[in-house]
């Protein structure tokens, strides 16, 4: 679906932001390595997960029922500011916290957003993965709403060890579609777009998705040994 919009944008479709759950997987970007997996692939397949590398960049991360995940498809112009582009998300992602009464923060050289837990440990909430591609965003960002946070333990997450926050660890109950629509409400704001919600988007067709695109050879690396 993202290779399929990003197409689209390219020939000066409509820009999207994808908002959605997946099912249980595990997804390893350009940066990452099979060696942060610390479990054993039969505990990965009791637990229904999937193990994919992706495009994107970072490392080793998990995304699951309970977890919003955002993919804003958008035109990049050669040459703007991809630092900038993955700040104006993480501050978005701040805003719909902060709209759950939620205090976050940024760390210094560490990308995503951070919380304290209610015994002062810092953990992060929300990761942060993107891709820039012949003029077009992909990927982008995972914020844990209700999610399953043992599922962070059979791997390294983003490549360190660290701890790991949900809305539901810090006491809030939130729905996943609400804090997806505040999501994209304080993401459009950042990016300077108008957001409009419509929860229909063409099926891709073959014939948009890039012959070179890693989805095309894309495999579940638990239907084979894994390499390291």
């Amino acid at each position: 679906m993202q290779e399929a919009v990003a197409t689209r944008v390219r020939d000066g479709g409509t820009e999207r932001l994808l908002l959605l759950e997946h099912d249980p997987v595990y997804t390893i970007g350009r940066r990452g390595t099979t060696d942060h997996l610390l479990v054993g692939l039969e505990v990965l397949r009791a637990a229904g997960a999937s193990v994919y590398r992706v495009d994107r960049g970072g490392d080793i991360t998990y995304h699951g029922p309970g977890q919003l995940v955002g993919y804003p498809i958008t035109a990049f112009a050669e040459g703007a500011d991809l630092v900038g582009y993955v700040r104006a998300i993480e501050e978005a992602l701040r805003d719909a916290l902060t709209s759950y009464g939620v205090a976050s923060r940024t760390e210094r050289g560490k990308t995503g957003v951070w919380v304290d837990l209610p015994d002062g440990q810092p953990a992060k909430i929300g990761a942060i993965g993107v891709r820039v591609s012949r003029g077009v965003t992909t990927h982008g960002f995972a914020l844990n709403v209700s999610t399953d946070l043992a599922a962070f333990d059979r791997v390294l997450p983003c490549g360190f060890q660290h701890e790991v926050a949900s809305l539901q660890r810090l006491g809030v109950t939130a729905d996943v579609s609400e804090v997806g629509e505040r999501c994209g409400r304080t993401l459009a704001d950042r990016l300077g777009r108008d957001l409009v919600i419509d929860t229909s988007v063409e099926a891709p067709r073959d014939a948009e998705i890039p012959m070179d695109a890693p989805v095309r050879k894309a495999l579940d690396l638990l239907s084979e040994p894994v390499p390291a």
